[in-house]
């Protein structure tokens, strides 16, 4: 069994094939995927519903939660955690998967075409979709995000899961028996026939509901649930000259200049939507050394090696309140973070200092640091004082916690996270 499972984590992330969508890439923060109402509350009851999970303990809220700005901010085993599944700390409970979820902002731009860290959801030039589903790929799948939103359910360490179910009996047939196992599962559940008919008028029962619906409404949910654009930055673009206070204004300068920050970061949400070796530590420091577990690079999707270690460039939006910091969750707090990026090879260097001697960190760290796209960038304190005070003025208050929130239940009346 272990050896389909792994089978199937590796066709995941093979080369991939792709689904007819639009004409042209968007290019800018102004255009909103497509959404209705009706829609919307349809992916927010499969969003929560823990259904969707091979174990029945997991939903997609578990890791990507509202009280935690969208992520689940695992940074070390709480024991004291209050978000449990089934009288387990999150973290333990889904160990081995216990990783740092990226937050969710601001999806529902269409210019955010390029999902998942090595980029194996993506819109191509041609108006097609890449995705590692090859011809499995459902059709009718709307955007990148509504494609998106089906790969946890198809991922052994994410919503698949260890115990024994349906959905894992059919991880050995592929991606079309799970998502067929999961309908199925909603299927049998008579409070999710008035919400899909709602959303979706052609389907005239529930049991003509598809894997491509639950796909085009948990993007739809997620692309309205979290929208972070009314920061007091976004006053200061639309020329409000008090929305930035001069630290903030200095940081600003700083981030556009000297740091360089926006060579990476830049446009209205701060990402070019392209790979970039950060030199990130792709482990915390008291992680083991897993690379089948936590390592997924660009490389992965193209098989080339230059992209080796290159990873999206995430957004800045809200990035105050989603602790820990790097693709690995390697930082706990954000000026460390700050600090090491900016100086990548001695960031580095203090990482492995943190871990007992271990060889294999020490290859892969040098691999990293000869291949980093990072410069090297000397700021004073107070300048760092200045960037972190920009980078607050990134943060929407109010989006922190979504817009509707968890909804009382779910239809198949299992526990909300």
């Amino acid at each position: 069994m272990q050896k389909v499972i792994a089978a199937l984590l590796s066709a995941c992330f093979a080369l991939p094939v792709t689904l007819a969508v639009s004409a042209e890439l968007p290019s800018s923060g102004d255009t909103l995927l497509p959404t209705t109402d009706a829609e919307i509350q349809l992916g927010r009851l499969l969003f929560y519903d823990r259904v969707l999970s091979g174990s029945y303990r997991v939903s997609c809220a578990t890791c990507h939660n509202h009280d935690r700005a969208s992520s689940n901010g695992f940074a070390s085993p709480l024991a004291g955690d209050e978000l449990a599944v089934g009288g387990l700390p999150l973290y333990d409970a889904l160990k081995p998967s216990a990783k740092h979820a990226p937050a969710l902002f601001n999806l529902g731009y269409a210019e955010f075409y390029t999902l998942f860290f090595d980029g194996r959801v993506q819109l191509q030039t041609d108006g097609t979709i890449s995705t590692p589903a090859s011809e499995n790929l459902p059709e009718m799948l709307r955007d990148p995000l509504a494609a998106q939103a089906l790969f946890p359910a198809v991922t052994g360490d994410e919503l698949v899961g260890s115990v024994d179910s349906d959905v894992r009996d059919a991880a050995q047939r592929g991606h079309s028996a799970i998502w067929d196992a999961l309908v199925d599962r909603l299927h049998d559940l008579p409070g999710y026939e008035a919400p899909v008919l709602a959303a979706y008028p052609d389907v005239k029962s529930l049991k003509e509901l598809r894997i491509h619906h639950v796909g085009n409404a948990i993007g739809a949910f997620v692309a309205h649930e979290w929208r972070a654009d009314r920061a007091p930055y976004d006053s200061w673009l639309a020329g409000d000259q008090t929305a930035l206070n001069s630290e903030q204004q200095r940081g600003l300068k700083l981030f556009e200049g000297k740091a360089q920050c926006s060579s990476c970061h830049k446009g209205r949400f701060q990402t070019d939507h392209a790979f970039h070796n950060s030199a990130s530590p792709p482990w915390r420091f008291d992680q083991p050394l897993n690379e089948r577990d936590f390592h997924r690079d660009r490389s992965d999707v193209t098989g080339l090696p230059q992209d080796r270690h290159r990873r999206r460039t995430i957004s800045l939006r809200n990035i105050n309140a989603t602790a820990p910091y790097g693709f690995a969750g390697s930082h706990e707090v954000l000026r460390s973070y700050v600090e090491d990026h900016i100086a990548p090879d001695a960031g580095m260097r203090q990482w492995l200092a943190q871990r007992e001697k271990d060889q294999a960190a020490e290859v892969l760290a040098t691999e990293i640091l000869v291949t980093h796209d990072m410069p090297s960038v000397q700021l004073t304190q107070s300048e760092i004082d200045d960037l972190m005070a920009f980078l607050e003025s990134l943060t929407d208050e109010r989006s922190l916690s979504g817009r509707l929130g968890k909804p009382a239940d779910v239809p198949s009346n299992l526990a909300l996270d």
